[in-house]
């Protein structure tokens, strides 16, 4: 046990999942991928022991998830304790952001802090049954960058990471999100990949080499032509599985379009983040990306939250406890 501060302050970014490396298992190991923690949208909350029952500041459907992550740790812990959770930013789930997992690791997180609950990241995950597939958004939301899953043979585990590194700080990603669209989750997401054939062992080799031989090294080596054509073709191929369920490699016709417009304006690191439909493009430099989202507003018609400017997130989830 560690001593409980009156309350926490958490702040975290959101996951870009640019794919799995063999999604069944075909391999031996499960949900092996690769993705990457951008800056914002980020997820805030301010949380402290409550004495009369549950309260939680945020906005529908925010609430209701906080709350049954609240649930979710109390069962996991046995604890009885009441907790005051306020939200002051959090993205919109299902969109390809990693939402949940960063939301249910911030509230695991605050809530173990208040009560001085210690635990590596696996247990801190388990208390809002986080990582129960892919562990790229709870190894993100600990300790940030560009992260390799290396996957798992037992479901219930979380998995190893591969490999972390933090990609150049001149970076940027340029995130489109199509309104009124949201990707796959919990019943249907389930069915989709029982439904899921075996991946290729060329297909799984073809993967890991673009992981470990393209997107690592051209990372370090600060070769964003490099990595942009590692990044799109590793995308493409780890999305080929489940094109069938969304109907093509893109979950919208806005999401292809663009991605069409983009790769012939020579910005090749395109792709579809996990079911989407936020659509990611590395650009190397601010001024680029802000040219090109200025581009994407005035030809699509997007605005507002619909293209932003991001930076990758070097750093894990910041903690700061108050008296």
């Amino acid at each position: 046990m560690s001593p409980a501060p009156e309350s926490v302050i958490i702040e975290t970014g959101s996951r870009l999942h640019f794919g799995l490396i063999d999604p069944v298992g075909s391999s031996g190991r499960f949900y092996a991928g690769a993705g990457v923690m951008v800056e914002s949208p980020g997820v805030r909350l301010a949380a402290r022991l409550s004495q009369d029952g549950d309260r939680v500041a945020a906005e529908d459907p925010v609430a209701g998830r906080v709350a049954d992550f609240i649930c979710r740790f109390r069962k996991h812990t046995g604890c009885d304790a009441r907790f005051n959770i306020e939200i002051a930013s959090c993205p919109g789930d299902h969109l390809g952001l990693g939402t949940g997992t960063q939301l249910g690791m911030a509230v695991s997180t605050a809530c173990s802090n208040l009560l001085g609950l210690d635990g590596e990241i696996e247990a801190v995950a388990g208390r809002t049954d986080r990582g129960r597939r892919s562990a790229i958004g709870v190894h993100g939301f600990e300790r940030g960058g560009f992260l390799v899953d290396g996957g798992k043979t037992e479901e219930r585990e979380l998995s190893a990471l591969h490999a972390r590194i933090e990609l150049p700080r001149a970076w940027r990603f340029l995130l489109v999100i199509a309104p009124g669209h949201r990707g796959l989750s919990g019943q249907r997401e389930a069915d989709c990949f029982k439904q899921l054939g075996a991946v290729p062992a060329e297909t799984v080799g073809r993967l890991e080499d673009l992981l470990d031989k393209g997107l690592l090294t051209a990372a370090e080596n600060d070769d964003w032509p490099a990595f942009s054509r590692a990044l799109h073709e590793f995308g493409l191929l780890a999305g080929e599985p489940f094109q069938e369920a969304q109907g093509g490699a893109f979950s919208t016709d806005l999401a292809a379009e663009i991605s069409r417009y983009l790769r012939g304006a020579n910005i090749e690191g395109v792709g579809q983040s996990s079911w989407g439909p936020a659509l990611y493009a590395l650009l190397p430099g601010q001024r680029e990306a802000e040219t090109a989202a200025e581009e994407l507003r005035k030809r699509f018609g997007l605005h507002g939250g619909e293209v932003r400017v991001t930076r990758p997130r070097n750093r894990g989830a910041t903690v700061k406890a108050g008296a």
